[in-house]
């Protein structure tokens, strides 16, 4: 009898051995593949001008905002660096709100039309890097059109869907109001930029965007406050 008990379990052991080692080596792999990290933010190192970049950008973001707030045409252009020098030095520094919590080390890459943004989500062992590659137009005055192309959290693909829902919460809470539409036969988030900060205060329109390697440029025209806000125009 006992024996034949001792075969039995003999005969469960390796399949079941097999089954639980199947079971590590899939976690094994999940877990290689959540921490993978993707080529925009593998092997970065802070460079010697990096406090530099950051300066410049802050520079160039305080002198738009100043040509924003007069009446007149205005513009300006940023290199990827210098926002991703902002976002490692000056924005743990001075903004260290402006990101939800468990939200660390953003980075971006300026291609033509396109925009490639990483994020570390979590911390510790329990964290990986969301990456994802976004198409980013104007659409008309005051309106971009966001397109997510593809998206990864670590080495795993995940719905363009929930990115650009996550992208919607985000605008939300700056106080924008951004919708998710079907256009062109693709999923779109549409972010309408507010027109003014007030009936009374200056009034501004985004004209122009363009995307290159390495550089984003925008153009557009204020006014002095009192009249009909000059955007966004709303879709029917």
């Amino acid at each position: 009898m006992a024996a034949r008990g001792r075969g039995a379990l003999e005969r469960w052991r390796r399949p079941v051995a097999g089954v639980a080692c199947a079971i590590l080596g899939g976690l094994v792999m999940i877990a290689v593949l959540l921490k993978h990290e993707p080529a925009l933010v593998a092997g970065a190192a802070r460079s010697a001008g990096v406090e530099r970049s950051a300066a410049r950008m802050v520079t160039k973001g305080a002198a738009l905002h100043a040509a924003v707030s007069r009446p007149g045409p205005w513009g300006a252009a940023f290199a990827d660096h210098e926002l991703n020098a902002w976002l490692e030095v000056d924005q743990p520094l001075n903004h260290p709100n402006l990101l939800p919590e468990g939200i660390s080390r953003p980075r971006v890459r300026f291609r033509p039309q396109r925009v490639e943004a990483v994020v570390r989500l979590g911390t510790g062992p329990l964290s990986a890097f969301v990456w994802c590659d976004l198409e980013v137009v104007l659409r008309g005055v005051n309106q971009l059109q966001i397109t997510v192309h593809s998206a990864t959290v670590g080495a795993v693909p995940v719905p363009t869907a929930l990115i650009l829902a996550e992208i919607a919460r985000g605008v939300a809470t700056l106080g924008v109001d951004a919708q998710v539409r079907r256009l062109d036969g693709r999923m779109a988030l549409v972010v309408y930029i507010p027109g003014s900060a007030g009936r009374d205060g200056p009034q501004w329109r985004l004209d122009s965007l363009r995307i290159d390697d390495g550089e984003m440029i925008v153009a557009g025209e204020s006014r002095a406050g009192g009249s009909e806000p000059p955007g966004p125009a709303r879709d029917p």
